[in-house]
């Protein structure tokens, strides 16, 4: 009786895991929270004053960051709980985990590093395919 308590009790947190992972916007606002706190936390100890130009200024600054998880992030589903990475030069960086309807978010600095990265990446891909583009019409002309 015992076994099929467990058996039954294990197959229940099993669909209760499946049924309540976190979409990729529950991803996305997490990491952007622990952003927002980190560069919270460097303008204090910088001693940044809290005005108005420097709220407009973090506005912009998380806007950016938006953007960039926006097109950068990736959800990888392994039924029971699922992760977030960003392709990096040396690979696949996971910057959060989700379980049960829940996101944990990493190092508040490595996952800004990872952003900087990824949006450094994507600037030089646009670069690359600027130069790209003009040696095209180069040889065209």
């Amino acid at each position: 009786m015992k076994k099929l308590l467990s058996i039954v009790i294990i197959i229940g947190i099993a669909i209760l895991m499946t049924q309540t992972l976190p979409e990729k916007k529950a991803h996305k606002a997490a990491m952007m929270k622990a952003i927002k706190e980190y560069v919270d936390e460097e303008a204090e100890n910088k001693g940044i004053a809290d005005n108005g130009i420097t709220r407009f200024g973090k506005s912009v600054v998380n806007k950016a960051i938006e953007g960039v998880l926006g097109t950068m992030l990736k959800v990888d589903n392994y039924y029971f709980f699922n992760t977030t990475h960003v392709k990096m030069k040396e690979g696949n960086k996971v910057l959060s985990v989700g379980i049960f309807g829940h996101v944990y978010t990493f190092n508040k600095s490595m996952l800004r590093d990872a952003l900087e990265e990824a949006a450094e990446a994507k600037k030089q891909e646009k670069l690359e395919r600027k130069r790209k583009k003009a040696e095209t019409e180069a040889q065209k002309e």
